[in-house]
C-alpha cells in the first residue's frame, strides 16, 4: 500500500519547488483543478505508465478540498477500479516521481500521478 510519508514528501518537495521558482506552479494549480479534466502529455509519462494517464488526468486533483469532494462522491466500484488499475504500478509511479528529486520542478504530468496516488491514500478502504 501507499506511504503516506513518501506522498507528504513528494508533495514537500513540489512545495519547495514552487516556492522555489520552480516550475509553472499555477499552471499546475489550475490544471489540477476537478473542474476541468487535464490535458497530460504522454510523452512525458514513463512507457510503462502511460495507459494511467488518463485515471491521473481525472484523479490528480492538486486542490485537497476538491479531491476530498472527488473521492467522497466516488463510488466503491470507482475506488476499487482505481486501486486495481494503478496500484500494480505503485513502485514505478514512486521511482518516477523520486527521479524529479528534492527541489526540482516537477513536470504537471508527474504532479497529476502524486495527486492520483494521494487520492487513493485518501480513499476509505471498502472500495
Amino acid at each position: 500500500m501507499l506511504r503516506t510519508r513518501q506522498i507528504v514528501s513528494l508533495a514537500a518537495a513540489v512545495l519547495i519547488s514552487a516556492c522555489a521558482g520552480g516550475a509553472d506552479h499555477e499552471g499546475a494549480s489550475a490544471r489540477a483543478s476537478a473542474s476541468q479534466v487535464a490535458q497530460l502529455d504522454t510523452t512525458l509519462v514513463p512507457v510503462e505508465l502511460r495507459p494511467l494517464t488518463s485515471l491521473a488526468a481525472e484523479w490528480g486533483i492538486g486542490d485537497d478540498d476538491e479531491r476530498e469532494q472527488k473521492v467522497a462522491q466516488s463510488t466503491p466500484e470507482a475506488r476499487q477500479s482505481l486501486r486495481a488499475a494503478v496500484l500494480p504500478h505503485d513502485q514505478h509511479i514512486t521511482d518516477w516521481l523520486d527521479s524529479f528529486g528534492e527541489g526540482s520542478a516537477m513536470t504537471d504530468e508527474a504532479a497529476a500521478f502524486m495527486y492520483m496516488r494521494l487520492a487513493i491514500e485518501e480513499m476509505p478502504e471498502d472500495g
